[in-house]
């Protein structure tokens, strides 16, 4: 094979997950390539909110990172989180937490990064990889153009229900695991407080919620998700539109908003708890992986984080010159060491409200007490 085609590392997919990981490699002495199938900057479905695990891992990767993120994007802190249920708010303080960021701004930011830092990883955008095969002791990719390339490693990094995934772990799209959101950008919302992100909830729409997250400029993103498995008379774009109107106190703070651009919307890969994300010659990150937050729905930090742990045992392997799953094995176990104790009790809360709705009005009732809700944060974030 030519061997502008022969690379240590693939990573599949361009966004927090795939950037992170190529970042992580800048100083290595290993060739990679980076395959995204679009072209930067481009459009992604999303809240806009990065948490304070996307800040330290950008951190880890380069402290500098992150001043230059502040320095050059639409950035907006986030101090207050505010649940509604039944429209009685509850207030959560989360000073220095994170920001809001959209999407758009920030995976172009961290592309940016990479073809500026990154001088060992071979770009390719416009580039979608249609096929993986997975022989001894490499994998064998393929475009949409039939052009052929080979690596030791690869990494998937292509976001949610990514066929390339199913391919090499042999699992079925599972349903159960699924959400679904659509997110619009609004101006003229009232009553938006700058510093403060909104959730919303419905009983029959739980696990999923309605956000409002306050952006920079006046902007609000607004969103609703849910799970697939709940059944909704609703198209999935009139889900949100149909809340707002048929709540009183939304309707009031929409009556003079004014939808900036699409209503769009993608699938949510909740956690279930258990991770299928390695195998021979290969590591699967991000979305890919179902590492989206079972409760809030969030999955840069997580996503980002696993790109970074993946690339570090991809390098180990490739220079112990064994890709088996014994080796890339310690990836699952660096991920599970990190997030899986937290996913765990989250999903567990989730499943719990699912079969015991009342516990959702119970909850944010003991979290207007200020002693309460200290230890529910302290629970729930430690």
């Amino acid at each position: 094979m030519n061997s502008d085609k022969y690379f240590d590392i693939a990573i599949i997919g361009a966004g927090p997950a795939g950037c992170s990981a190529a970042l992580t490699l800048q100083k290595s002495k290993l060739k990679v390539a980076l395959f995204e199938k679009k072209e930067f900057p481009r459009e992604k479905i999303c809240g806009d909110g990065l948490d304070d695990r996307c800040i330290n891992t950008l951190r880890a990767i380069n402290p500098n990172y992150v001043d230059e993120l502040l320095a050059t994007q639409k950035c907006s802190a986030i101090e207050n989180m505010r649940f509604y249920y039944k429209n009685k708010p509850c207030d959560i303080n989360i000073k220095n937490v994170g920001y809001t960021c959209k999407r758009y701004d920030f995976d172009n930011f961290l592309f940016s990064l990479v073809k500026r830092d990154c001088q060992n990883v071979t770009v390719f955008q416009n580039t979608k990889i249609c096929s993986v095969q997975n022989e001894i002791c490499a994998v064998l990719l393929e475009d949409t153009n039939q052009v052929r390339y080979q690596a030791k490693m690869v990494l998937v990094c292509t976001g949610a229900s990514s066929f390339l995934a199913r391919k090499l772990t042999g699992k079925p799209f599972e349903k159960e695991k699924m959400g679904f959101a659509v997110r619009a950008y609004y101006k003229g919302v009232r009553d938006l407080q700058g510093k403060t992100i909104e959730l919303h909830y419905k009983k029959e729409y739980f696990p999923g919620y309605l956000w409002i997250f306050p952006m920079a400029d006046g902007i609000a993103n607004v969103g609703v998700g849910w799970h697939l498995g709940q059944k909704h008379n609703e198209r999935f774009q009139d889900v949100l539109t149909n809340w707002i109107k048929n709540d009183d106190m939304l309707r009031l703070r929409f009556a003079d908003a004014e939808q900036v651009g699409l209503m769009q919307g993608g699938l949510i890969p909740y956690s279930t708890k258990h991770f299928d994300c390695y195998g021979d010659n290969y590591c699967i990150c991000g979305d890919t992986a179902n590492l989206i937050d079972p409760i809030s729905g969030g999955g840069i930090g997580t996503a980002m984080l696993s790109g970074h742990f993946a690339v570090q045992i991809a390098e180990k392997a490739i220079t112990a010159g064994d890709c088996s799953a014994n080796m890339t094995k310690g990836y699952s176990e660096k991920l599970c060491q990190r997030v899986q104790s937290e996913i765990k009790k989250r999903y567990s809360l989730q499943q719990s409200i699912i079969k015991h709705r009342w516990l959702l009005g119970l909850i944010l009732f003991m979290g207007r007490q200020a002693l309460i809700m200290q230890r529910i944060k302290k629970w729930y974030y430690k």
